[in-house]
């Protein structure tokens, strides 16, 4: 055998060596591919579980911030609630002392002096004292009044009554005379009634009789009451 057969036959054999190498591969790929896919499903799968997991905690998780939210809302509107009617109670307060303007319905109680008595021999009749005012004052408070104000000076639970010939003196105040108007806010229909009740300020009514004492009185829908004026000073009294 000649040694260009020789070549020729070490080619082919070159040729068919390489071919099966590559028909190998190819087969070998094609082997491998369903092992592959099936390693990424698992792998995919793990993924998905472990996907739930994280959010089955997530979901536990926020349930639980829920329900402290939901407590906590619960705890800011009982507190919300108790701070609202302290501040109502306290405004209530306030408003019972006098410390802040007030409006309202309510009634004007008009006091006029009197005409001199017919065997008084006097030019000069009866002069509305501090103790009528009072006691229209009290009566109105007693009937459902909730602030007075007397000449537009606004009175409170602690205001004393003084005064003499015809003057009229609300605690530090200044004097007031005739005609004294008396301003109430409140139950309007019970004031009313209280001052149109002949048996009530049976003082006033015997001087209305005897000294044609004025005493008027007048319902309103809409009525306002300054706030008290603190800064009264005692009069006649110095620092040592």
């Amino acid at each position: 055998m000649s040694s260009r057969n020789l070549a020729s036959i070490a080619l082919l054999a070159l040729v068919a060596l390489a071919t099966g190498f590559v028909l190998a591969g190819q087969v070998k790929a094609q082997l491998l591919t369903p092992s592959n896919q099936l390693a990424r499903y698992q792998a995919l799968v793990r993924s998905v579980q472990e996907l739930e997991g994280t959010n089955a905690d997530s979901r536990r998780q926020i349930a639980s911030l829920r329900g402290q939210i939901d407590s906590l809302e619960s705890q800011a509107a009982a507190q919300s609630a108790a701070t609202q009617a302290l501040k109502n109670e306290v405004a209530d307060l306030r408003a019972h002392a006098g410390l802040v303007a007030m409006r309202g319905p309510g009634v004007e109680v008009t006091l006029r002096n009197g005409v001199p008595g017919p065997d008084s021999g006097s030019q000069t009749g009866y002069l509305v004292n501090f103790e009528d005012v009072q006691d229209v004052v009290n009566l109105l408070f007693a009937q459902g009044a909730e602030g007075i104000a007397v000449n537009g000076r606004r009175l409170t639970p602690l205001s004393e009554f003084s005064g003499s010939a015809g003057e009229v003196v609300i605690d530090q105040g200044p004097p007031f005379t005739s005609p004294i108007k008396v301003v109430a806010v409140g139950d309007r229909n019970r004031m009313q009634a209280a001052l149109d009740d002949p048996s009530a300020l049976p003082g006033v009514r015997a001087r209305q009789v005897q000294f044609q004492v004025h005493l008027t009185f007048l319902g309103n829908p809409d009525l306002s009451l300054p706030a008290y004026d603190s800064s009264l000073q005692i009069p006649h009294v110095s620092p040592t």
